[in-house]
């Protein structure tokens, strides 16, 4: 059996595979000039990654406070931790805020070049913080030995 801690590095692998290819696409469907809310396949295939990068994120979230309480009933500072929560909620947060916004102009097929374009920066953004939020984990696990065991 998995431990409960054990399944938040899990689970934070999915938004951290899926996130990367949504906004490549994005960026793809933008640079040849089309839209990814259309009804075509590189936009289904857009939105379905969003969403289930966000859904990857809030159940890592959920999980990372099970782990942090873990960690933090096992000697490791509280301190030490917050940084990475306080990122990780944060990153699940803005997922789902994307997938919504994504969801949102998929359903009123928005083609506005803008909107395509702000979309895109917005997602670009949000994967630089979920990938800072990956790397403070992974100081916590190599450098801490956080959970480890």
């Amino acid at each position: 059996m998995i431990d409960l801690q054990h399944i938040h590095p899990i689970m934070v692998h999915f938004p951290l595979a899926i996130l990367p290819l949504a906004v490549v696409l994005q960026w793809w469907v933008v640079a040849k000039g089309g839209s990814q809310f259309s009804r075509d396949c590189a936009a289904r295939t857009i939105m379905g990654l969003v969403v289930v990068a966000a859904l990857g994120a809030l159940v890592a979230a959920a999980f990372g406070d099970m782990a942090l309480d873990f960690a933090i009933d096992h000697g490791v500072p509280e301190a030490r931790l917050e940084e990475h929560e306080e990122l990780g909620t944060l990153s699940a947060w803005l997922l789902v805020g994307l997938a919504v916004l994504q969801g949102w102009f998929y359903a009123t097929e928005n083609r506005a070049k803008l909107v395509n374009l702000l979309m895109t920066f917005g997602a670009t953004a949000v994967l630089g913080l979920v990938l800072a939020t990956a790397y403070h984990g992974g100081e916590l696990v190599y450098k801490l030995g956080v959970n480890v065991g």
